[in-house]
């Protein structure tokens, strides 16, 4: 049998080998032995721990077979993506926490301003904080971001590592950080009554939001609070009773308000797309098995924070862009490029709104839409209360259809989303990769720090991109299987049930292909197929799909018809031998 070094371990899925159970490595480990599993309660699937103590293997139950932790357990070791960190990396982290460089004399101080930060709810890797203070009929914005890119730096094992994981990953209750714990969720995060090192970008706008100067330094910050949106949106709708009016921030936070509406105005005018978006909160359940889920619509205090963060990358992106590097060769920046649609996809979703309005009987002046015109102000006319709101969603998710997919690159381009021509990722150091070189990118630019070696920079970059394009991919991948975990927990219970006691489920049409139709649940908001063939078996009818119509066929008599844009109550009939969740439509079988 392989043998551990001492105090070597690693997370193994059991398995029979012959008549023994036995461990499988998970994560790309490649040095466990080949240990036979004796402890009690342990059983094939489980997910358990292997380490080596005196000699002696121990083994202990890490995540039970059948519970969600272990189904995310699954997913990254198929993703190839190792929650633990190597020890040389971990070897790092102690340096850096035996010396945090919150000291350096360099550091402009900024600890006398009331900064706050403001995130998600069960956030603990708070990459920004921010200030607003108001100047004459503009403002003055302090945006206080991690200074992650001073810590991990290219060479060390905590840079490779970060580059090989590209970001933090994402699940319900449990994340997979870039970095770890002590790092992310402790002496880089901006927690509040703590000194941290900060990357601040101090941004004055005007009444309009034109951006008037920035300035980027590298400074000390204390944060006086770590906020939620739901908090301060409660704030923002009952001020004079709550308790933030109180603070020494209450100002700043009135402030970010008026600055975001300012910004977000200014994005309309560039003809950026307000869609209508929910925040789907999903919890572990308390049996470990399933998942809770409940939707949310994003507030204002998400949206006016967000403003800032985007003109914080805007800014950066200037900052790093050709026309302000021209004699600056040590420069690589990265973008993120959002290309418009192109020339297929317009006419294509022209053609879409157009049979929406002929299946719907809808006035062609008030819903109709050319190509040319701003889909900002085409969406803004469009109802989102009464009987025709399920069409506007189902318009808007076909204009969210034609959108190209986002990459990165280190040549400049267009953010077509967002309607600038410089867009960059400098908001998030401490989850993505490119944040990180980006931060130090900038920093080199600013003189703060030493530039890294021109052709060490040039291949650095292109990794950077690779790993920045790729993670994205994964999040998805990991949003598909979560997504797969909410239907789980929301229709294997009813499937207990008898067909006629099962629940409907009320949603919009969003589309349809010609052999099934997308639906859009009210709630939680996840979309879910219904096939043609489960409608017809279920109903005993016939049907036929033309362009996001389906409609019975072989009657004269009141043909049953779905259009996309529709109200439609379903309920769920099986879960076949394919992994396919299949659905009726209620009140036809």
């Amino acid at each position: 049998m392989k043998r551990l070094r001492q105090g070597e371990g690693f997370i193994g899925i059991c398995h029979y080998k012959g008549d023994r159970l036995a461990v499988r490595p998970m994560f790309e480990h490649d040095t466990g032995p080949s240990v036979v599993i004796t402890t009690p309660g342990i059983e094939e699937g489980d997910i358990v721990r292997v380490w080596e103590d005196n000699g002696d293997i121990f083994v202990s139950l890490f995540h039970k077979k059948g519970t969600v932790m272990h189904r995310y357990m699954l997913e990254l070791d198929l993703l190839r993506i190792n929650p633990f960190f190597p020890v040389d990396a971990l070897d790092e982290v102690k340096s850096i926490l035996a010396e945090p460089g919150i000291d350096d004399p360099s550091l402009k101080d900024f600890t006398h301003l009331p900064f706050v930060t403001i995130d998600n709810e069960g956030s603990k890797d708070l990459d920004q904080a921010v200030y607003v203070r108001s100047k004459g009929i503009g403002f003055l914005i302090y945006y206080a971001i991690a200074d992650a890119s001073y810590y991990i730096r290219p060479g060390t094992a905590l840079f490779r590592e970060a580059l090989r994981r590209g970001a933090s990953y994402y699940f319900p209750d449990y994340s997979v950080p870039m970095l770890p714990r002590e790092l992310s969720e402790g002496i880089i995060s901006l927690n509040p009554q703590h000194e941290r090192r900060a990357l601040v970008f101090i941004m004055e706008i005007d009444g309009e939001g034109n951006t008037l100067r920035t300035e980027i330094v590298r400074g000390r910050i204390i944060s006086r609070d770590k906020l939620s949106y739901n908090g301060v949106q409660e704030f923002y709708d009952n001020p004079g009773s709550n308790r933030l009016k109180e603070t020494d921030y209450a100002e700043s936070l009135m402030n970010l308000q008026e600055a975001g509406r300012v910004l977000a105005a200014r994005g309309d005018s560039r003809g950026v797309i307000s869609y209508e978006r929910f925040e789907q909160v999903v919890r572990i359940a308390d049996d470990e098995v399933n998942l809770e889920f409940q939707d949310l619509r994003r507030n204002d205090a998400s949206r006016w924070n967000e403003q800032i963060s985007l003109l914080c990358n805007m800014e950066g992106a200037k900052m790093l862009s050709p026309d302000h590097c021209s004699e600056d060769l040590h420069v690589q920046p990265v973008f993120r490029i959002h290309e418009a649609p192109d020339e297929s996809s317009l006419e294509r979703l022209e053609n879409v709104i157009s049979s929406f309005i002929d299946i719907h009987a809808l006035d062609k002046e008030k819903w109709g839409w050319r190509k040319g015109e701003s889909l900002a102000l085409y969406l803004k006319k469009l109802p989102l209360t009464g009987p025709d709101k399920r069409i506007t969603e189902a318009i808007e998710r076909q204009i969210l259809i034609s959108n190209q997919k986002s990459f990165f690159s280190g040549n400049p381009g267009i953010h077509y989303a967002l309607g600038v021509k410089l867009y960059g990722r400098f908001s998030s150091p401490m989850r993505e990769i490119v944040g990180i070189y980006s931060h130090k990118e900038l920093a080199e630019k600013l003189k703060l720090q030493e530039p890294h070696p021109d052709e060490a920079d040039i291949e650095l970059r292109e990794k950077v991109i690779l790993a920045s394009n790729r993670c994205k991919d994964i999040q998805k991948d990991i949003d598909r299987m979560v997504n797969g975990l909410v239907l789980d927990s929301l229709f294997r219970p009813e499937l207990e049930l008898a067909a006629e006691a099962r629940p409907c489920h009320c949603g919009t049409i969003m589309g349809m292909k010609d052999t099934k139709m997308y639906v859009m649940l009210d709630s939680p908001r996840i979309e879910i197929k219904v096939y043609t063939e489960d409608i017809e078996k279920h109903s005993g009818k016939k049907f036929s799909c033309s362009f996001h119509v389906m409609e019975e066929t072989g009657t004269d008599n009141s043909p049953l018809r779905f259009r996309a844009g529709d109200e439609i109550q379903i309920r769920v009939a099986d879960f076949d031998g394919t992994g396919k969740w299949r659905f009726t439509v209620s009140g036809i079988g």
